[in-house]
């Protein structure tokens, strides 16, 4: 069973509002990609350590306003995708 972010591939977009002022939030991307500056090439499965739900069911965006600069990080679910070999 392959699963799959929507956010990551662009299939959804966040909808979440800001607490602060209600401005819709801009994904910046995976948790991960923040580590260190190799990290957005390496295998994600090498970041999985539990931080807010971060394994193999779960991506973690960094999710920021742009009109105020609030950020956070929200935990997304994976998607089982429904692969066909033709």
């Amino acid at each position: 069973m392959d699963y799959t972010c929507l956010l990551c591939n662009q299939l959804e977009a966040v909808t979440e509002s800001c607490p602060n002022c209600g401005e819709i939030m801009e994904n910046l991307g995976l948790l991960q990609d923040f580590y260190d500056p190799y990290s957005p090439y390496l295998d994600q499965e090498i970041y999985q350590d539990n931080y807010l739900q971060n394994d193999d069911d779960h991506c973690v965006h960094l999710l920021a306003c742009g009109k105020c600069g609030y950020e956070k990080f929200s935990a997304y679910r994976r998607q089982w995708e429904k692969t066909t070999i033709v």
